[in-house]
């Protein structure tokens, strides 16, 4: 898959892997939850299968501090998600302190020993909240697909859709993500199994049908975890999208990231996460309301067209315009027609050749018959119906 915040794209083919000879290991320090305890009755009661060992991309939970030295790596999975984290504690800032207590409120639920009105997170309760987060985020994902996990990991019937191969929407192991206190370690981590270094995120699809992402949180944003955990559903987003049904093909680029941008606001609506092949699109800082970036877009004719956004490739070729373009059409499908846009998503993660098996062959032609069959669109239909839902009258406290 293509790395993310861009670097560079490669052929695997020709790749030579580097393999990063095991290192001095860590300092040892407990590996016991100081929340959990590692208690079976207690960590199920919080949706917590292990705190490892666990596989983490190609090694295991075991083997991975030994290759990438930090000062702690912590693991957590869940029911559908492994975690690996070297992030620190972090002080909770006051502006922070309602949104965090929000949060601790609903894994107290839980976890009842964490105490009131904390000054600190520890890299465990860090790591707690980041994966609580990470299972309602995949609810919501499966929400907007329309579907639930018992539609996954079948045997395949004759006259029901193709679900893939596996339950984790249709891919056979479980999501991973790896967050990484210094970039250093990434660029190792992911030179281990990519045979390319890259300094932005890096999302991959390993032989064993598992998806991942590797994420550096060393700049000054992705230190905080008001802007992490956002950043941590977009790269979600497209890896959800591209495990549906299987990963036998890349989902149409310009709906995969517009669904994207869509999951990432609706946690932050001043987060944006940009991608694409170094130097083609620059981190800027966005404005916070696309609403109304969409609105001067429209009524200045730089609006893109969804028959020319069908055949865009990368995701560094959509430009600025291109991307609000993207997340507001996926945001009036989610808002107006969100039967008919998980019906979409469907189709076009769904198509079979002759013999059955997954083809990502003319998507545009795909994604044609798709608008006409579910809605009685043609391309410039959408645009219609999207550009005058887009500038519809605001509502009162939206003025």
């Amino acid at each position: 898959m293509r790395p993310v915040r861009a670097l560079i794209l490669f052929a695997l083919a020709a790749a030579i892997v580097t393999h990063v000879r095991p290192a001095q290991a860590q300092k040892p320090k407990s590996d016991v939850c100081p929340w959990c305890k590692n208690d079976p009755d207690t960590m199920h009661k919080a949706g917590v299968v292990s705190h490892g060992p666990m596989p983490i991309g190609p090694w295991t939970s075991t083997d991975l501090p030994a290759h990438l030295p930090a000062a702690q790596w912590i693991f957590l999975e869940t029911e559908h998600i492994r975690w690996a984290s070297s992030l620190p504690a972090i002080v909770i800032e006051l502006a922070e302190q309602q949104r965090v207590e929000a949060e601790l409120a609903r894994l107290r639920t839980v976890l009842p020993g964490i105490p009131q009105k904390l000054k600190k997170l520890d890299p465990w309760l860090r790591l707690h909240l980041i994966a609580m987060k990470g299972e309602e985020f995949y609810a919501r994902f499966e929400k907007l697909l329309a579907v639930t996990d018992d539609q996954f990991g079948g045997p395949r019937t004759d006259g029901a859709p193709f679900m893939g191969d596996g339950k984790y929407l249709g891919e056979k192991n479980k999501f991973e993500v790896v967050l990484h206190a210094a970039r250093a370690t990434h660029n190792q981590f992911t030179r281990e199994f990519s045979g390319a270094q890259v300094t932005g995120d890096l999302r991959w699809h390993f032989p064993d049908h598992k998806m991942l992402v590797s994420i550096p949180c060393e700049d000054p944003d992705l230190k905080k975890d008001h802007w992490l955990f956002p950043h941590v559903v977009h790269d979600l987003s497209h890896l959800c999208l591209s495990a549906y049904k299987h990963f036998s093909y890349d989902p149409p680029t310009w709906i995969d990231e517009g669904v994207a941008l869509a999951m990432e606001k609706e946690i932050e609506p001043r987060s944006t996460t940009n991608e694409g092949e170094e130097g083609s699109l620059n981190d800027r800082v966005a404005p916070g309301d696309w609403d109304a970036e969409v609105r001067k877009m429209i009524g200045r004719g730089r609006h893109k067209k969804v028959a020319e956004l069908m055949y865009v490739k990368e995701i560094g070729d959509l430009d600025p315009d291109a991307l609000y373009t993207c997340w507001s059409i996926a945001r009036y499908w989610i808002d107006t027609r969100p039967a008919e846009l998980s019906k979409f998503l469907a189709g076009v993660k769904g198509q079979l050749d002759d013999k059955g098996y997954p083809s990502g062959k003319d998507l545009p032609d795909l994604q044609r018959r798709l608008l006409k069959e579910i809605c009685g669109w043609t391309p410039s239909g959408l645009d219609d119906e999207w550009k005058t839902w887009a500038t519809r009258p605001l509502e009162p406290e939206k003025k």
